[in-house]
Formats: structure tokens, sequence, C-alpha cells
């Protein structure tokens, strides 16, 4: 049994969402074996594809523990379970890699879809790589392993360096990187950094040494600011998103195992979003006014409209990992549209993985071999 099997198999077991300290050491330890295995497997919870184990804390908890496109169609705005008729396929293309790479995964592309992120790895590290209209760029980031994990419309990009002992935020702007501080201590940034239209950035941290998110705060560094800020949210408030006005989604936690979805704005007011009765919710990802997650025991996709609250669950086995304007919804590495799922084609037999889509409707991921075959053959978009 391969480690993305192993891992795969333990997620499948857990009826609710894990326990922050039991995903930390599986993320940490499985993504870097996976990657040297170029694994792309699905797995239940979420997808643990190799580019979404590039996102992999979403993977039902936290792990402390987003080129020319065509117009996207209007998403969904209904309550309930979601049953379509599949849409039409989506139109794949290569993304091309800079000179020397090699490993290479689509991460994240930004709602206008002429920005996508990525990163190769090298041994048990990362290297990361921008693409601007389709044409790439390794970014100069200094770093034993430097991770680039989401870009908004201006071509700012985010991601984590471990160097050592170090572990930080980074913001790469017009050429240069910046690190962003965190407050005086020694802090544990988790799990991935995200960025809005403005070039807000949140995280969630918590004491070098603990686990768990125990004593875990916010950190939100406004646009242009290198010194953190922290936000005033609830103990066991952990972040997963930013939107471009501001509204902060997550989860709160109870004994390092999620309890709910919610909402906050930036001053801690809270709103907790649906889930159905037996159910337990996270919230991971929001653009406009839409959110996405994963509900449990169901182990399905949620869709939420931020502006109703109306809740759709939808038809995968699978948290929503991305979400657009639309209501399009990236779940175990599948792109939902109207609740229905799509066809990413690829020539020649293989299969596409998807893992974030623009509000243009830019799908970026990545295609493996056909059959049981988990290498990575290579990040691609689709034109939906």
């Amino acid at each position: 049994m391969n480690d993305e099997q192993e891992l795969r198999d333990r997620l499948r077991a857990i009826e609710v969402p894990a326990s922050r300290i039991e995903i930390d050491g599986l993320v940490r330890a499985g993504r870097r074996r996976a990657f040297r295995r170029r694994s792309v497997a699905g797995a239940g919870g979420v997808a643990l594809a190799t580019a979404l184990l590039l996102t992999a804390p979403s993977i039902l908890t936290t792990a402390g523990a987003r080129p020319d496109a065509a117009p996207a169609a209007t998403g969904p705005t209904g309550a309930g379970t979601t049953a379509a008729a599949s849409p039409a396929p989506c139109q794949p293309s290569e993304l091309p890699l800079p000179a020397g790479r090699g490993d290479v995964t689509a991460a994240g592309v930004d709602p206008t879809g002429r920005y996508v992120v990525g990163n190769e790895v090298v041994g048990q590290d990362f290297r990361p790589v921008l693409w601007t209209d389709g044409k790439p760029q390794a970014l100069p980031v200094r770093g034993r392993s430097v991770e680039v994990t989401a870009v908004n419309a201006a071509g700012v990009a985010v991601g984590l360096v471990e160097d050592g002992r170090q572990e930080y935020v980074f913001r790469y702007q017009q050429g240069a990187a910046t690190r962003l501080r965190t407050p005086p201590g020694n802090w544990h940034v988790y799990p991935r950094p995200a960025i809005n239209a403005a070039g807000d950035v949140v995280i969630n941290a918590e004491p070098s040494g603990n686990s768990g998110g125990e004593d875990s705060v916010v950190l939100l560094w406004r646009a242009g600011s290198t010194e953190a800020v922290k936000l005033p949210l609830p103990d066991g408030a952990n972040a997963f998103d930013i939107t471009d006005d501001g509204i902060i989604v997550g989860a709160l936690y109870r004994d390092g195992v999620a309890s709910a979805a919610y909402a906050w704005d930036q001053r801690g007011k809270g709103r907790k979003l649906t889930a159905p009765a037996g159910e337990t919710a996270a919230g991971y990802a929001a653009q406009g006014d839409w959110a996405t997650g994963g509900l449990w025991p169901s182990r399905s996709a949620a869709l939420w409209n931020l502006r109703t609250g109306a809740l759709k669950r939808l038809t995968t086995d699978g948290a929503g990992d991305a979400v657009n304007a639309s209501g399009w919804v990236v779940a175990a590495g599948v792109l939902l549209r109207d609740g229905a799922a799509v066809e990413l084609r690829i020539p020649g037999g293989q299969t596409g993985l998807a893992v974030a889509v623009s509000d243009t409707g830019l799908v970026v991921g990545l295609a493996r071999p056909g059959g049981d075959s988990a290498e990575n053959s290579g990040p691609r978009v689709w034109r939906c």
C-alpha cells in the first residue's frame, strides 16, 4: 500500500471532521511523501491529488491542525441537494514549465484567470511558479522550501517559506518577495495564507510547540503591511479564506475538532453557516457571495450563499476546496457547475483533476495517465 492509499483509507474511516492533531501529522508527513511518489490519487473527504496536497490542510479540518476564458455561468441559488444534467466538457491546454523545472502542478488561479500559481517538488521541498497570461516564471523567493498558495487579480502572490527552523508567510509583488512578520514570539502558521483583491492576507497561527490549534489566533496583514494584526475572533476560530469585502470564512473548533462553519467580520461578529440536522460543517473557501466546505458524517461538499444564508449540499464525496463568484465548486478534484460534475477532457486517455476555478470559468489542475497510474503528467488549464 502506498502512502497516498494509506492516508486515503485513514481519512475515509473518519465519520466526523478529523482532529487537527491527526491531520497535522498526516498532512505534514504525507504530502511530502506523496509528492516524492508523484501521486495524484483522489481521496475521501477531499481530493488527495498532488495538486490538492499543495492545499492539503483543507482535508476535513485545519492542518495545525486558487490565458483567456469563456464567460462564467450563473451559479445556483436554491437550497437542498443538487441534481442537474451533466454540462458540456471543458477544453484543455497545457501550462508550459519554466526552464529546468520538472514535477510541477498548479495550485491556484486569480479571479480573472490571468494569473496561475503552482509548485515543483524537489526531494522534500517546494519551488514556486507563477504563470502570467500563460507564460511561466520561477519565482526568486529565497528559502529551503518555498510554496506559493494563492494569487489575486493584481498578480500579488502569497505562500509559505520553510527554512531550517524558520517558518513564515511571504508576499510576492512586483518582482520582490517580502516576509510578513508575526507577533513577538515563535509561531507555527497554518494551513496556508489566503489573499483577497485588495491584497489583505489571512492565516492561522499557534505558538510553536503547540498542536491541534491550541492557543491559536487568526492573523491579518492588510495590503502593503508587513505587521500582523490579531483579529478578535472567538477562541477556537480558524480562518481559511477572506472575501474581497473582508469577510473571514472558516470554522469553529472545540477540542481540536470542527464544530461549525462560520463567516466573521474583522471585528469578531460571526454568523454560523447552516448545516443539516445531524451534520457538522466547516468552511474552506469563499468568493463573491459564495462559500464552500464540507459536511460530516456525509462527507459531502457544501455550498453556502453568504448573502442569503442558503445551503446547497453537493452530490460528491469530498469537501469543497475552491469556489468562484458564480458558485462553481471544486471538490475532490471534480469541477461542479450548477451542481453537476463537468468533464475535464485530456487527449490520449488521461485524467484531469481540478484544483481551482476563476470567475471567468478557467479551471486549473493537473493531468495524470489513464488507468491506475498516479503519475503527475503536468499542470493543465481548461476553458469552461
